[in-house]
């Protein structure tokens, strides 16, 4: 009985000490939640204020310059004065050209006329320079090629000759027909010493009158080329071409046998002297002309 009642006052204790416990926690989670509470109510709201931000400043406009156009007209020429002294200063410190400005024109010409020479040049080394006998030239139609005066004279029209059928056949016409901007055919005349057959044996004796101011100019180079699209009629399977020099002109022939190498048209080539009034005479027997 004494053991039972020593052993009761510590359960006692221990119960009194759960309950302290247990006491001590719901006091300090009623403070803990006094605390949150009063915490939310005392928390600020912040209420955004509108705020009026001040209207941009407008800059103000530059005022123009007063400008005065007569002071700025005075400058200008003042300038242009000044640019003409500078320019006149360096002409004359630069050194005299003894052989003076050469316009451009001139310097193409001259440089066109190199260019012909060496095309010329070449073309008496790769061409077979020989004239053609006379057996070679038989059965062709000679076509007149008259140099003078710097000028080269096409005495008859053969446009069209290739596109005959038989071309050989139509040859005493187009001896007949003048190039109307080589010779004056009002001026000129032929006469028939025998009737021109188709086959041959025709005898024709011509007397050409040409134009002062016709064929085409062969001191430039523009005429040159001009001369060289002329000669395109040169048709290398029936003509053989016929050139004729005056002593006046033997300078500037050599384009025209350059053309002529080209086309490997056979060629025969005697200087001539014209009758008074640029009057050329030639006489064809059996298809071969002679310039009297």
């Amino acid at each position: 009985m004494r053991r039972r009642s020593q052993s009761d006052p510590g359960s006692l204790d221990l119960l009194l000490d759960t309950i302290c416990n247990i006491f001590g926690l719901l006091i300090f989670v009623a403070v803990i939640a006094a605390v949150l509470a009063r915490a939310r109510t005392n928390t600020p709201r912040h209420t955004p204020t509108r705020v009026s931000l001040p209207e941009p400043a407008e800059a103000p406009m530059p005022l123009a310059p007063d400008v005065d156009i007569e002071t700025l007209s005075n400058n200008i020429e003042e300038a242009r004065q000044h640019v003409a002294e500078l320019t006149n200063a360096l002409a004359a410190l630069a050194p005299p050209d003894d052989a003076g400005d050469v316009p451009d024109t001139d310097l193409r010409h001259h440089i066109e006329s190199l260019e012909s020479q060496i095309m010329d040049e070449q073309d008496r080394r790769t061409v077979d320079m020989r004239l053609p006998s006379r057996r070679a030239v038989v059965g062709r139609v000679p076509v007149q090629l008259v140099v003078t005066n710097d000028r080269l004279y096409i005495l008859n029209d053969w446009r069209g000759w290739s596109r005959l059928r038989n071309p050989q056949a139509e040859r005493c016409r187009y001896w007949t027909t003048w190039n109307p901007n080589a010779v004056d055919a009002a001026a000129s005349k032929v006469i028939e010493h025998e009737p021109c057959w188709r086959a041959g044996g025709q005898d024709l004796e011509r007397w050409a009158k040409l134009l002062p101011n016709g064929g085409i100019d062969l001191s430039t180079p523009t005429g040159v080329a001009k001369a060289r699209m002329a000669l395109r009629i040169l048709d290398p399977r029936t003509h053989v071409a016929s050139i004729k020099v005056t002593a006046d002109s033997f300078d500037v022939w050599a384009p025209i046998r350059s053309v002529v190498l080209q086309r490997r048209v056979p060629y025969d080539i005697s200087p001539i002297q014209l009758q008074s009034g640029l009057i050329f005479h030639d006489r064809i027997k059996s298809g071969t002309a002679t310039a009297q």
